[in-house]
């Protein structure tokens, strides 16, 4: 009788233990980032959410598969492709992508995540080696996104989704960047040439306005004459002679009619030839 006893106890023994042993395999926290996907006697049964679930997983009754949905980052190496005007550049991107359909990331394709990065550089070589060196460093959002576009129709029946493609590298051959650097430096010097021209020849009208407003108006030469006596005797070191006019009977001045005619051609901002045409007809 107490051997009886004592079976019992053992039987009950064994099975808490086996219960302790067990239930830690049966019983799975699904994450609230992840889904999982149920396999029954290998084929496919449900799409779980996230939580307590319980799985069978004995005799390959049952079989419980991991699917992470959050959004993935992934660098792509720069790579060497050669353009369409044969030139040979680097260039590296960053896909961002995540899994929409858990079921079909595990069931229609064996590894959802280097297919995807694959078929990225592809699709951004044939672009690349399809267009020429400018169109590339001017329009990199309209290249990722031909890219994107061109990739998300193909991984979508695997049950993914590209979020975004950016091209955040572009690599030149040194010469290449040598030859850009020289042009870069030629057009702004081109630049500055054609300011300070443009500045000479504002300044020319404004200095040809005041002469013959000065040979207009009885006085202002004389008026000028004086300023520039005000300003060089400043310096009480130096010593300058001045040779003035004996007799300025106004013979040098200009008809006021003239003048005015040369102003108004001054503000209408002619040609320089126009100018000089009219400055001759005042000598005479």
């Amino acid at each position: 009788m107490e051997s009886i006893f004592l079976l019992v106890i053992g039987f009950f023994v064994f099975l808490i233990l086996c219960g302790l042993t067990l239930i830690p395999l049966c019983i799975k926290a699904i994450q609230q980032y992840e889904r999982g996907v149920i396999l029954r006697w290998g084929q496919y049964e449900k799409t779980v959410e996230p939580g307590l679930r319980i799985i069978f997983p004995f005799f390959g009754y049952q079989k419980l598969v991991r699917v992470d949905i959050r959004q993935i980052a992934y660098e792509i190496a720069p790579q060497e492709v050669m353009t369409k005007d044969n030139i040979n550049i680097k260039v590296g991107a960053v896909v961002y992508y995540r899994v929409t359909d858990p079921s079909k990331a595990i069931l229609d394709i064996q590894n959802y995540h280097l297919s995807a990065i694959s078929k990225t550089q592809a699709v951004l070589r044939d672009i690349v080696g399809t267009s020429d060196m400018n169109t590339i460093l001017q329009s990199r959002e309209a290249i990722a996104a031909r890219v994107k576009d061109l990739v998300e129709a193909d991984v979508e029946m695997w049950g993914l989704r590209i979020d975004q493609i950016l091209i955040q590298q572009i690599e030149l051959p040194a010469d290449m960047v040598r030859a850009m650097a020289q042009q870069a430096v030629a057009q702004r010097n081109k630049e500055a040439t054609i300011t300070a021209a443009n500045a000479e020849l504002e300044a020319s009208k404004a200095i040809t306005k005041a002469a013959v407003v000065m040979s207009v108006v009885p006085g202002a030469l004389r008026l000028r004459e004086l300023q520039t006596i005000k300003d060089i005797s400043s310096e009480k070191n130096e010593k300058i002679v001045i040779f003035m006019p004996a007799n300025n009977n106004g013979s040098d001045q200009l008809n006021a009619e003239q003048a005015q005619n040369f102003l108004n051609l001054l503000e209408k901002n002619p040609d320089i030839n126009e100018i000089a045409a009219a400055a001759k007809d005042i000598i005479k």
